[in-house]
C-alpha cells in the first residue's frame, strides 16, 4: 500500500474541509433571503425554483474552486518554505478539475439542502458546523483512513468527505487518471443530485402548504 506524505494528505484533506464547509454562509444566504422576502420576490418570478437554485450552486461552485486553487499553490510553493516536501501534482491537470468540481457540486448542493430545511439561521449554523466537522473526521481529515481500525474505515465510506479525499489520493499517489477515480466523482455527483433534489422538492412541499 502507498502512504501519502503530510503534504499529500493535508493539502486534499483541508481542500475538502474547507469545500465543504461553505456550506454554512450559502445555508445563511437562503435563510436571510427566505427572511427578508428575498425569495419570495423571487419566487414569482417567471421560471423554476430550480433557476434559483443552479444560481446559487454556480456562484459559490466558483468560490470552491478558487479554494481548491489556492490549496493546492500552498502545498506547490508554501510548505516547502516550511521544510516540508512539495506537492506533485501529476500532468492529469483534467482529472484534477473534474475532482474540484465534483467536490464543488457536492458541497454546494449539501449547503442548499441545510439552508432549504433549516428554519433559522441559527439552526444552519449550528448543524452546518457540527455535520460537516463530524463527516470530516469519519471521513479521514483529521486521522487518516489508513491508520484507522477495519470497522472505522467501513464506516468512513459513507462520508462524501472521504469520496473527494480517496479521488485526491488516487492523483497524487498514484497518478491515476479519470478512469482510476471515477467511482468517487460518480458518487460526489449522485450525492449532490439527492441534495439538490431534495431541496428542490421540498421547496416546493412547504410552498403548497
Amino acid at each position: 500500500a502507498i502512504v501519502p506524505n503530510s503534504v499529500q494528505h493535508n493539502i486534499p484533506a483541508w481542500t475538502m474541509f474547507a469545500m465543504f464547509f461553505i456550506c454554512i454562509p450559502l445555508a445563511g444566504n437562503i435563510i436571510k433571503e427566505r427572511e427578508d422576502g428575498s425569495a419570495f420576490r423571487l419566487l414569482t418570478m417567471p421560471g423554476s425554483y430550480l433557476n434559483v437554485l443552479l444560481g446559487k450552486i454556480t456562484l459559490y461552485l466558483f468560490v470552491n474552486l478558487i479554494q481548491f486553487l489556492l490549496m493546492l499553490l500552498v502545498g506547490i510553493y508554501v510548505l516547502p518554505m516550511m521544510g516540508l516536501s512539495k506537492l506533485d501534482v501529476g500532468h492529469n491537470y483534467l482529472t484534477l478539475l473534474a475532482i474540484a468540481l465534483s467536490s464543488g457540486f457536492a458541497a454546494t448542493g449539501y449547503g442548499l439542502l441545510i439552508g432549504t430545511v433549516s428554519n433559522s439561521q441559527d439552526q444552519a449554523s449550528l448543524f452546518g458546523a457540527v455535520s460537516v466537522v463530524i463527516l470530516a473526521a469519519l471521513g479521514g481529515v483529521w486521522v487518516p483512513t489508513f491508520v484507522m481500525p477495519e470497522l472505522m474505515r467501513n464506516i468512513s465510506s459513507i462520508s462524501p468527505l472521504n469520496w473527494g479525499l480517496e479521488a485526491f489520493y488516487g492523483v497524487f499517489l498514484r497518478g491515476a487518471g479519470f478512469g482510476g477515480i471515477a467511482i468517487q466523482v460518480l458518487k460526489l455527483l449522485i450525492f449532490f443530485t439527492a441534495c439538490v433534489g431534495i431541496s428542490f422538492y421540498y421547496q416546493t412541499y412547504r410552498r403548497m402548504r
